[in-house]
């Protein structure tokens, strides 16, 4: 199992990232830096993520990677790790942001 902790720290030194969390596969909540990241949040994000990628599938696009949600409240990236686990990022979109950091560091993990 990798260690989550160094993963989401990294992620967390990011400017206007607000919380970050790991799901299982199976959509279990495995560890997070925030209350904000509720246990159902990643049911919600690997079933999000699986029904996505089977569609990416059927579109002849390749295998997902990650999923980027922009929303009025800021935003969502839901990005694979290599074991097959979900990493949940919660982004205030505010000065300082910057999405090609977030997502340069988050194919990295």
């Amino acid at each position: 199992m990798s260690n989550y902790q160094t993963q989401i720290s990294t992620m967390q030194e990011l400017p206007g990232v607000t919380a970050v969390g790991v799901a299982s596969s199976a959509g279990q909540m495995i560890t997070t830096s925030s209350p904000l990241i509720e246990a159902e949040l990643a049911s919600v994000a690997t079933s999000m993520y699986a029904n996505l990628g089977v569609q990416i599938k059927r579109m002849q696009r390749g295998i997902l990677k990650r999923l980027l949600l922009e929303t009025d409240q800021g935003i969502t990236l839901i990005s694979g790790l290599s074991d097959g686990n979900l990493m949940i990022v919660f982004v205030n979109s505010a000065e300082g942001f910057n999405l090609s950091k977030l997502l340069e560091t988050a194919s990295r993990l």
